[in-house]
């Protein structure tokens, strides 16, 4: 008898038509993640895009205020890819286009673990909530661009999120 190469089975037919269907839609989609709208109302609109390549970001701003002082909460989700047992942080803030300030902080070091995803494995699910809420109404207008980095000890990117917020 001649020898089979492949066990031609209905559950191996299956997957060898999903795989070859899955190929396919890597290479039809769109290259960059959907642009996610957070906020809109009168004042203020707030969307962001993942600049990671292999994963989106889940960011909510909740309520969308009318009045910057009114209190709002964030709240940043993602699956890691890898552990996170050190991680840094940078921002740049840009006003039409214009740099007008840089921000690099640690969010997790070896002997300061500041929140409670610094030392979270990868494959669990990494969140940041916060609050804040400003004394006074500051009369901003302008486009806001807003790009954030996050790396760990490895040097591998965790996170990476371009935001705009526009201030009418």
């Amino acid at each position: 008898m001649g020898t089979c190469l492949f066990d031609i089975t209905l559950p191996n037919i299956l997957v060898l038509i999903l795989l070859i269907s899955q190929v396919h839609l890597v290479h039809s989609q769109d290259v960059q993640w959907p642009i996610h709208a957070v906020c809109n109302s009168e004042r203020l609109t707030i969307t962001y895009r993942s600049c990671d390549p292999l994963q989106d970001v889940g960011f909510t701003f909740l309520p969308c205020p009318n009045k910057l002082t009114d209190p709002i909460k964030i709240r940043l989700a993602l699956i890691l890819r890898q552990s996170v047992h050190e991680l840094y942080s940078s921002a740049v803030l840009l006003l039409n286009g214009y740099e007008m300030l840089t921000w690099n902080e640690p969010l997790c070091l070896p002997h300061f673990q500041r929140f409670t995803f610094c030392g979270s494995r990868r494959g669990e699910i990494m969140t940041l909530d916060s609050s804040f809420q400003l004394k006074t109404d500051i009369p901003i207008k302008g486009d806001f661009t807003l790009l954030l980095n996050a790396i760990n000890q490895d040097g591998f990117q965790i996170a990476c999120v371009n935001a705009t917020l526009s201030f009418k």
